[in-house]
């Protein structure tokens, strides 16, 4: 009785092969895979597949030798394909002398399939990570980074097993630091996705100590009940420096600008006013003066010109 209410197919084999008993489960098994009918003292190698008599044998040689051995399989008839879990035992009578060998066969096919479909899910979620062009990090509660892809190697110069374990301030400079497991706590307790450094520039740090400016894509989720972070880092340090060298650039057009509107003025009012004068009658050493005073500030103007253009190409050269 206790035998037959067990959801497991069990058999026991004599030394010799022959079934010495079996459970109602393991006659409707394999009546149900291949129409065959067990009985007592049947040779039980005749109810192994083809597939499986390999395995089988060197199965049933090491429980003989008292060896307990599990493993999983997929076993397939005509048109089935079930995963089944075998153990394999030895059995000793009382006087503890080894009668033969206990198989016991748990259907496993659901557990298995979602196991398979789950180790699926999580090579395409990798394969995901991997290909994308940008570091990713997935973090946990506890801010360790438990998962990285190639282009925060590429990035940040660290290798995945010098990453994967530590905590993830590992990459944030020394001033961001402080308050930044309060600031991971606070998101894992009301996760909403979030950007940090697109209205504000932050920083992270590389293995060689360089910093760098980046942009991080913070979203939560989660796995088995356990709830992780996913981290998307962009190097935006091209783009900073970049915008930087365009303000720079601005600032410096609007000095010139600046020299222009004043500077300039002075010489080129000299230079109109000397030529009104010139317009009136007067000494000629007066009106040689006159020209001399006009070179004087012609050169003048010719000077601020100069520079001018010289401050503009460099500008513009930065």
């Amino acid at each position: 009785m206790v035998l037959d209410n067990s959801t497991d197919a069990i058999v026991l084999m004599g030394l010799d092969y022959s079934v010495l008993a079996f459970n109602q489960n393991l006659q409707d098994t394999i009546k149900a895979y291949s129409g065959k009918i067990i009985k007592t003292g049947d040779d039980y190698r005749k109810f192994v597949t083809e597939t499986d008599k390999e395995v089988f044998f060197e199965l049933f040689q090491n429980a003989l030798t008292g060896e307990g051995v599990t493993i999983e399989r997929l076993a397939s008839l005509n048109e089935f394909s079930i995963w089944y879990e075998y153990k394999m035992n030895p059995t000793f009578n009382k006087e503890k002398t080894l009668l033969g060998v206990c198989l016991r066969a748990k259907n496993i096919d659901v557990r298995k399939k979602m196991e398979i479909a789950l180790s699926e899910s999580e090579q395409k979620f990798r394969n995901l990570i991997e290909s994308a062009p940008n570091p990713i990090l997935i973090v946990d509660q506890k801010g360790m980074i438990v998962h990285c892809n190639i282009e925060t190697e590429n990035t940040f110069g660290f290798r995945k097993q010098e990453l994967i374990g530590q905590s993830v301030e590992l990459l944030v400079p020394l001033q961001h630091r402080e308050g930044h497991d309060r600031l991971l706590a606070g998101f894992f307790q009301a996760p909403r996705p979030m950007r940090i450094g697109k209205n504000q520039i932050t920083s992270a740090i590389k293995k060689d100590g360089t910093e760098i400016f980046v942009e991080v894509s913070l979203n939560g989720f989660v796995v088995n009940d356990t709830n992780y972070v996913s981290a998307i880092i962009v190097d935006i340090t091209e783009k900073v420096l970049a915008d930087n060298k365009i303000k720079n650039q601005i600032h410096e057009l609007k000095e010139i600008a600046r020299i222009q509107s004043h500077e300039i003025r002075s010489p080129l009012a000299n230079i109109l006013g000397l030529i009104e004068l010139l317009d009136t009658e007067m000494p000629e050493q007066t009106t040689n003066e006159i020209y001399s005073y006009l070179r004087q500030s012609a050169k003048e103007l010719d000077n601020l010109i100069c520079d001018i253009v010289k401050r503009t190409a460099i500008s513009l050269s930065k």
